[in-house]
């Protein structure tokens, strides 16, 4: 990947630039995949397109004081609403992925398989297509948008309040899940620890080892919420569309208790620190980057 689409902060560049450029460069890496250009299956290009948008919600839900809430809910919506166009076309591929990691017999594996390619070939790839040409044309749109957004600010001042709320919410997201684990709530909780981990990528570069090694562990924290939500949905699905009997939920009951069990022992320690303990960590570290054009 370039240099103009790496998704983290060059530190030694102003800030309101740098927010930009990721933007930028999230954009069209999105835009590529979902026009065909990058080599990807349109499976994978779906999936990374949409990992794309997630990642411009983290990057504006950082800069949010700093964009002001007209520019931040306008652009928020438009990337939540691309991703949305793009849901339907990956439903299917996360189900045959989520069966394939079960351990099912193969006689119900093989039925449920054959249920789920019948429902996505239904579907076919037109509409896959077409979801990535009006989503495209989105971002289109937006990247033009990109040269108004309110960006001065080059300081950690500009951050400070978007870090702080998206790890407060998290941790009470967290709270919230640990009490009642139902599908929403779990479900809840796993964005605010995929933008917590989005968050310590961008801010990489002010000390790599610390920052890595906690984006790190939400990277699997939201791997294991994910997964979780992915079953979830399948055995839902199955319900509905299938005759699936007990050796399927009894084994996605199992698998998603060991799921959930991992994610509370990660979660507790990820959100161990108060807000306003944690956002502080960040500028003490923020200001002790080896650079000297920093403010504070």
């Amino acid at each position: 990947m370039s240099a103009s689409r790496a998704y983290g902060l060059e530190l030694k560049e102003p800030l309101p630039e740098e927010i930009a450029r990721i933007a930028r460069g999230r954009i069209d890496h999105a835009s590529d995949e979902l026009r065909g250009r990058t080599g990807s299956t349109p499976e994978e290009a779906v999936h990374d397109a949409r990992k794309d948008l997630k990642k411009l919600r983290a990057l504006l839900r950082m800069a949010r004081a700093e964009l002001g809430e007209e520019t931040f809910l306008r652009e928020n919506a438009c990337f939540r609403d691309a991703a949305r166009e793009l849901a339907g076309a990956r439903d299917s591929d996360v189900m045959l992925d989520t069966l394939k990691a079960l351990e099912l017999s193969s006689g119900i594996g093989w039925d449920l398989r054959k249920t789920i390619q019948v429902h996505s070939a239904r579907n076919g790839d037109d509409g896959r297509h077409a979801a990535a040409r009006r989503v495209v044309a989105m971002l289109r749109e937006a990247r033009d948008r990109v040269d108004d957004w309110p960006l001065t600010r080059d300081s950690f001042g500009a951050l400070r309040d978007g870090l702080e709320r998206t790890y407060r919410r998290g941790r009470r997201d967290f709270r919230a899940a640990r009490v009642d684990p139902s599908v929403e709530a779990l479900h809840e909780w796993r964005k605010r620890v995929k933008e917590l981990w989005y968050h310590h990528t961008l801010l990489r570069p002010i000390w790599p080892p610390v920052m890595q090694a906690v984006g790190d562990q939400a990277h699997e924290l939201a791997d294991r919420l994910g997964d979780d939500h992915d079953l979830a949905m399948l055995a839902e699905w199955a319900r509905e569309h299938t005759d699936a009997g007990s050796e399927f939920f009894e084994a996605v009951d199992r698998r998603r208790a060991e799921l959930q069990a991992d994610a509370m022992t990660l979660g507790a320690r990820l959100y161990a620190d108060k807000p306003s303990a944690y956002v502080r960590r960040l500028r003490r570290l923020w200001k002790a980057a080896p650079i000297s054009v920093r403010a504070p």
